[in-house]
C-alpha cells in the first residue's frame, strides 16, 4: 500500500479535476452523415439514393450510440452503400473501358491522422474494411495492385469467384451508352460514397469508396484514395468525404483545402467549402460536392453539381436531401419511406 502526503493527493486531485473539465468541455453530440455522389441522378433513381443514404446514417450512428468507435461507424455506414446497386461502390461500381470494376478506397483517423488507401482493387465487395485494415496492420498508407491483393488475402479477406460478380446491369448499360457517344463527356451519375463521423469527445473520423467514372481507363486513379484530395480528418480542424469529378478535385486538393482554408481565416467550414467549390468550377470547369464536419460536429453539406444525395443523423433526428434545395428532417423512429420532396 501506497501512502500519498497531502501534497500530492492535492496534486492528484487537480489534475483529474483537469481531465474531467476537459472531457466535459469538449462532448459534443455524436453525429454520423454520409452521401451518396455528386451528379446528374435520373428522377426514378433518387428515391432509391434517398433510402440508401439514411440507412447508412442510420446504421452508422448506431455504431456510434453502442459505443462503437467513429471508425467504426463510417466503415459500416460505407458498407451499407457499397452493398447498394444505387451507389458507385462496391455492387454497383462503374465499369472501366474493358468493362471491369476497379475502386478506390480510403479512411482516416482523425485523432492521429493515420490513414489506410487502395485503388485499382477488383473483386471484392466491401474495399472499405480492407482500407482499414491497411492502415491498421500495413505499416503503409497506401497500396496497389499484386501487393494489395496479397496482403488482402494475408489478412483473410475473401475474393468474389468467380470474378465479375460486381458488375451491374445498370453499370454496364452505363458503358455501353459512352462507347455509342464521342466519349468526350462522362456519362452515368458517376459519383462516390462516404462518411465522415464525430464522437461524444470530438474524435472523427472519415471514409470513402467509389468505382470511379464509366469509360475510364484501366488503372486510372482517382481523387478518393488520396489524402487530402477527397477525403481527409484532423480532429483539430474537421473532416471531409468529397466526391465528384475526381481529376479535377485532386488539382486542388478539396477535402484539406477546405478544412485549413477554414482554420486559417476564421471562416465556419460550410460557407469555405460553398466558396472553394465555386471557385473549382470557375477555373477548372469541375463539378463536385461534399459533406463533413467542423470541429464542433456541425454538419457540413456542399455541391454545385445537379444532385448530391447525403443524410445525417444526430440524436433522435434525420436530415437528408438531394439536390441543393432539398432539406427534409424525420424522426429517427420514422419507418416511413424516405421520399424526395423537390
Amino acid at each position: 500500500m501506497v501512502l500519498l502526503g497531502v501534497s500530492a493527493v492535492r496534486w492528484l486531485a487537480a489534475v483529474c479535476g483537469l481531465l474531467l473539465h476537459a472531457q466535459l468541455c469538449f462532448s459534443v453530440d455524436p453525429i454520423v452523415i454520409v452521401h451518396g455522389g455528386a451528379g446528374t441522378v435520373g428522377s426514378d433513381r433518387v428515391p432509391g439514393k434517398l433510402r440508401g443514404v439514411t440507412l447508412a446514417a442510420r446504421v452508422g450512428y448506431q455504431v456510434l450510440a453502442s459505443n462503437g468507435s467513429v471508425l467504426d461507424a463510417v466503415v459500416q455506414a460505407v458498407r451499407v452503400m457499397e452493398a447498394d446497386s444505387y451507389f458507385n461502390a462496391g455492387y454497383g461500381s462503374v465499369l472501366n473501358i474493358d468493362g471491369n470494376v476497379e475502386m478506390d478506397a480510403c479512411i482516416m483517423d482523425g485523432s492521429n491522422r493515420a490513414t489506410g488507401a487502395l485503388s485499382g482493387l477488383q473483386d471484392l465487395l466491401h474495399p472499405i474494411g480492407l482500407a482499414r485494415s491497411i492502415m491498421e496492420h500495413s505499416g503503409h498508407n497506401f497500396l496497389i495492385g499484386d501487393g494489395l491483393r496479397a496482403f488482402a488475402t494475408e489478412r483473410g479477406f475473401s475474393f468474389l469467384e468467380p470474378p465479375g460478380q460486381l458488375v451491374t446491369q445498370y453499370a454496364q448499360d452505363a458503358l455501353d451508352r459512352w462507347k455509342e457517344s464521342d466519349r468526350t463527356e462522362r456519362l452515368g451519375e458517376g459519383g462516390t460514397v462516404g462518411a465522415v463521423a464525430m464522437d461524444l469527445y470530438g474524435n472523427l473520423a472519415v471514409a470513402t469508396s467509389t468505382g470511379g467514372t464509366t469509360g475510364k481507363r484501366v488503372g486510372r486513379v482517382g481523387d478518393t484514395p488520396i489524402v487530402g484530395s477527397g477525403s481527409f480528418a484532423d480532429n483539430r480542424m474537421g473532416g471531409v468525404s468529397a466526391t465528384g469529378d475526381g481529376d479535377i478535385i485532386m488539382k486542388v486538393c478539396l477535402a484539406y483545402d477546405v478544412l485549413r482554408t477554414a482554420q486559417l481565416t476564421g471562416s465556419p467550414v460550410q460557407l469555405v467549402a460553398d466558396a472553394l467549390l465555386d471557385d473549382m468550377s470557375s477555373a477548372l470547369r469541375g463539378t463536385a460536392g461534399l459533406v463533413g464536419l467542423d470541429v464542433a460536429g456541425n454538419p457540413i453539406v456542399a455541391h454545385n453539381s445537379v444532385h448530391m444525395s447525403w443524410a445525417y443523423q444526430r440524436g433522435d433526428t434525420i436530415a437528408y436531401g438531394a439536390d441543393k434545395n432539398d432539406f427534409n428532417v424525420v424522426p429517427a423512429s420514422d419507418e416511413q419511406q424516405v421520399r424526395p420532396h423537390f
